[in-house]
């Protein structure tokens, strides 16, 4: 299988400048590049530069793809924006990184399997994550557990470590947070037993009401003037987070990593008797059709076999496999093999030139004995 590599960065906060664009021409001539994109894929050779340094410098999103089964999602958020002390116990290192850099925050994370992956539609991924940079940065912190779970994933937590807050709402996770999920390969089962601890996203809203007007005023004119200066940016998550801080609605204890893996086989294995149980009926089901099918072939007789003869001379051929394959298992059942050869034989020998009858009917009997 042939190498593959796709990098993505985009600008969100605000476009390039002219001298950055000339800048990023200088290391790649064949990248896509506009003020607020990048974009290269390589079927040889690589990026020759560092994509975290390019994403401290220019950019606020970074998606990268290899078909040798490595993924990789950055996100670049502004130091005042955000709480790094919070998002801190989230991101043990490794498959989930926090750093500072400068004026910014970075979240890297990355997925790696033993399996090459063929898919090379990974273009557009990007727009389905890049939401979660804004989430981020109005307080939600589901991206961020998610992150954890990556980390606990990748055996990177220790197993008497606690998990850090249960967001609300993870047990119905949006969009952004699915596709997340998917392009990390975050186990779904451990997902679920992460959100057997979180709470449902309603909110009570008459005692939201009574917390408002408890609330200090410098934090609600922080709050509007937050939402003015940066419309794009709902206060939303944040007021919604400190609500649920002051009324102790997050659990002050979380679970242990054990705890969460342990629970997360016994759904696995729920699943797993659930889907073999279903599977097992599907093919009661699929038998009990078959007999009735084979019932109503063996009454017909000798017009099954004029039948299949007409369909043979018309080219129904696909038509006429499936009724083969049904004369010859019911004569498997009534003991009759002998006489459905010969008769296949005479049918063979009428209708020589149908290669495609023929050949497809040797395969499939082939295929069946």
């Amino acid at each position: 299988m042939s190498e593959y590599q796709c990098y993505e960065f985009v600008a969100l906060d605000q476009p390039l400048t002219r001298k950055a664009m000339a800048e990023l021409r200088s290391i790649s001539t064949r990248a896509e590049i506009t003020p607020t994109r990048f974009w290269n894929e390589y079927d040889w050779g690589d990026l020759k530069a560092d994509p975290a340094k390019l994403l401290a410098r220019y950019f606020d999103v970074h998606l990268y793809f290899a078909n040798w089964g490595t993924h990789r999602f950055m996100l670049r958020l502004p130091a005042t924006k955000v709480d790094y002390g919070a998002l801190r116990p989230y991101f043990p290192g490794g498959a989930a990184a926090l750093t500072k850099t400068g004026r910014y925050v970075v979240l890297d994370l990355h997925s790696d399997s033993e399996e090459p992956e063929d898919d090379l539609s990974e273009g557009g991924r990007l727009g389905a994550l890049a939401p979660l940079r804004a989430a981020l940065l109005q307080g939600d912190l589901s991206v961020a557990y998610l992150a954890w779970l990556l980390a606990v994933q990748s055996s990177e937590v220790r197993a008497g470590a606690r998990e850090p807050p249960v967001p609300a709402g993870l047990s119905t996770p949006s969009a952004p947070l699915s596709a997340f999920v998917e392009f990390l390969r975050i186990d779904p089962d451990l997902l679920r037993a992460a959100g057997e601890g979180s709470r449902a996203d309603d909110i009570d809203v008459a005692s939201l009401r009574r917390w408002l007007k408890t609330v200090p005023t410098p934090d609600k004119d922080r709050w509007l003037l937050r939402a003015v200066r940066h419309p794009q940016e709902s206060p939303t998550a944040a007021i919604l987070a400190a609500f649920q801080r002051q009324s102790g609605a997050t659990p002050s204890k979380g679970r242990t990593v054990a705890e969460l893996l342990h629970r997360a086989a016994e759904l696995r294995k729920t699943k797993e008797q659930e889907e073999a149980r279903h599977a097992a009926e599907a093919r009661a089901r699929a038998e009990a059709a078959r007999r009735k099918r084979l019932d109503a072939l063996d009454r017909q007789g000798d017009k099954a076999w004029s039948r299949l003869d007409r369909l043979v001379d018309l080219k129904e051929y696909v038509e006429a496999v499936r009724l083969t394959i049904d004369l010859r298992d019911l004569a498997q059942r009534a003991r009759r093999s002998a006489k459905f050869e010969a008769r296949l034989d005479e049918l063979r020998k009428r209708h020589p030139r149908r290669r495609g009858y023929l050949d497809e009917v040797k395969r499939r009997l082939a295929g069946l004995t």
